[in-house]
Order: structure tokens, then sequence, then C-alpha cells
């Protein structure tokens, strides 16, 4: 294999396949990135952990069609140490590899190709395609509410649910909860034109956190696309693909009640405000059990305060109340913010039935789109 690729176009295809290198240290193949180069200029880089993948395009001067697996960590270390410009890779039958760019020579060995792991087929016969600013601003809204590392696999995945022009995703990790909904146009892409777009699919919370950095925030439009066990995202030249959690997501209606005895609004930003101020003194050493919690008292006012071994915080804050009698109750401060922090400044709406169920929180929107959130609330001890 012997080509050429410009330093700056190898490095931004780099990136993304970067996320989905193997670091667990078991398996030289994975560990690394499978170049494949085509004498008509086309190339292809690819990684693959064996829950996720990428597959990044690129163009480049191929002399000598080819493939072989680098060590991904050298690659980029060596592409970022080189000068702007061309690099030549040349490959021989001993798989040995040159690199070099001017005077700049290296040296190191590589793997065939051949002894890459083999991917997934990424067809896929359902489909749909979606903005993908919204994609990000949905994800982001629901991905702190996802578990990892539970036992129980449902809480470590966002749960989709894609139906004519709607989309749905759900996250929970059991003491928390989040639904972004939207109506928008989706374009069916299922490849039975006849079949109406009717999904539902789970995909891993680290899956997610991987395809937030590939996918923008623009109006250009991405593809996701399912087979049987995996999800694939087509954003421009680049393909994400991972396993999906392969069970039927549980009833998460039950957890939200629909009794309400009391009901304000209050403002985000001020709201927020509170919050962030009650976190830089709270203590939160698990190890240690000392978690201190936020305390809410809700008469006329909101009252926020908030006790460590670092010292307390006391914070008042304007509330229209709607309906409801007096309460008293504490939430783990950090699951309330990281809802909070992704709500759009505004007017919010929080309801409580009793100091033994949690919150739940209905933000203003600046577009079409709906916002729930539920967080369960902390048991007090003083």
């Amino acid at each position: 294999m012997i080509v050429t690729f410009d330093r700056d176009v190898l490095l931004n295809a780099l990136i993304p396949t970067m996320n989905t290198v193997s670091g667990k240290n078991t398996m030289p193949t994975i560990e690394g990135i499978h170049i494949t180069c085509y004498e008509d200029g086309r190339c292809m880089l690819q990684s693959y952990d064996l829950e996720k993948g990428t597959r990044t395009y690129l163009t480049a001067e191929v002399e000598k069609g080819g493939a072989c697996i680098i060590n991904a960590q050298k690659l980029q270390q060596i592409v970022k140490a080189m000068p702007k410009g061309g690099i030549k890779f040349s490959v021989d039958s001993t798989f040995n590899m040159v690199i070099e760019s001017g005077l700049i020579h290296f040296d190191i060995k590589c793997l065939p190709g051949s002894q890459f792991p083999a991917l997934p087929e990424l067809r896929g016969d359902r489909g749909f395609i979606f903005p993908q600013y919204l994609f990000k601003k949905f994800v982001n809204r629901v991905v702190f509410s996802i578990a990892q590392g539970d036992a129980r696999p449902i809480f470590n995945g966002a749960y989709f649910k894609v139906k004519d022009n709607s989309i749905k995703i759900v996250a929970c990790d059991g003491n928390r909860l989040a639904i972004c909904e939207h109506n928008i146009e989706i374009e069916n892409t299922n490849y039975d034109e006849n079949e109406p777009l009717n999904l539902d699919f789970i995909i891993p919370g680290k899956t997610l956190i991987e395809a937030l950095k590939i996918v923008k925030d623009v109006d250009e439009e991405m593809e996701i696309r399912l087979t049987r066990k995996y999800v694939i995202l087509k954003v421009g030249k680049i393909i994400f693909f991972s396993k999906t959690i392969d069970t039927q997501y549980f009833d998460y209606t039950r957890l939200i009640p629909t009794v309400h005895n009391l009901d304000f609004n209050l403002d985000c930003e001020q709201f927020r405000s509170a919050l962030e101020r009650s976190s830089l003194i709270i203590e939160d050493r698990l190890s240690g059990s000392i978690r201190s919690y936020v305390k809410f008292t809700i008469d006329e006012r909101l009252s926020v305060s908030t006790q460590s071994p670092n010292g307390n915080v006391y914070d008042e804050i304007d509330i229209e109340k709607i309906n409801g009698e007096n309460l008293v109750i504490a939430f783990d401060c950090k699951a309330l913010l990281d809802a909070i922090k992704v709500c759009d400044e505004g007017p919010m709406n929080l309801k409580f039935e009793n100091p033994l169920k949690g919150v739940l929180i209905n933000p203003t929107c600046k577009d079409e789109g709906k916002f729930t959130y539920y967080v369960m609330p902390m048991r007090m001890t003083h």
C-alpha cells in the first residue's frame, strides 16, 4: 500500500474514528485503525471495539491500494506531530510501515488488514432522516438521566420511539426520568416504501455520548437506520454504529404522579442559580456515607437551604403559586441541577404530591417540543 494523505484531512478523519477504538488492551486489532485505500483515490478508516464502531471516508493520492491496521494512539500522535502538507504511507509485504513528510521519517510495524474483526451489516432495512441539531438538542435533554453500569440494562440506555412525524426519547436511571417529545416532519427511509414509520429501540448511553461528538449543531440532516441488533448513524462522510439494548422498555408513565397537591411557577434562571449556590458546599462522599441534600420549604415563596460539614447556604425565590398547601421536601442537588441546566430560560412549572414523591418539572420550550423531568426526593435526616 502506498498512499499520500493531506495531513489536516487525515487528522480530521481520525478524530471521530478514535472514539470507538478499544482501550481494554485485549486485542491489538481492535486497538488499531483499519485503513483501506483504493487505487481510484477512495480511502476508508474504520475502528470497532466489538460493541460500537466508526467508518469514515476521505480521498487521497493512492499509488498502490491495500489495507492494514495501525495502532490508533500511535497513528494519531504521529499525524499530529507532522507539519502541514502531504504525509506518505508505504507498507511492504512484511507489513513494515514507513510514514514520511519531507525529511521526517517514521518506521513502524502494522498488521494485515485481513485480521480486522468482521463488522456487522451496515445497511438496515428501516430508518429515517432527521436534522442534526434536533438530534443533538434532544439527546442533550435526556442523556444525564441514563445510568452508567447499572445491573439492569434497561436503565443504561435511552428509549427512542419514532412514529410517523413524531419522536420521543426517554431516559431513566431509577431516580430521575427525562422525556423529550417533538412533532416534526420526519422522512421515512424504510426499504419497504409501503411500511409506515413505527420504530422503537434503546441506544446505550455510552453510544449516545460518542454520537454527540460526531453530530453537529447544524441544519444538515443525518440518517438513523436499524438492523435487528444495531443502530447506524450516518452523518456526512461518517458512519457510526452500535449495538442496541435488546429488551423491551418499561412502562415509564407509571413513575409520573397524576395527583398534584402543590403546583407553582418560577423563573428557571433564578432556580438554577439557587441550586448552583447550594452545590458549592454540598458534601458527596459516598464512601464515607456523607451525602447532603438541598431542602425546599415551600409556602408563599420557595426557600432553598443546604447544610453540610462545609457550611450552609440559604436562599429564597419568588413563585407564582397556582394551588396547594405548604411543603418541605429534599433532593439530591446534582440530580435536580442536571435537569435544570438543560432547560430553556423563562418560567417553568413544578408539581408535587407529597414529601415522599418527587417533583414533576415542565420547563418553557422555545419550539414545539415538550420536555418533562421527574426527580425522586431524598429522605431528610434533620
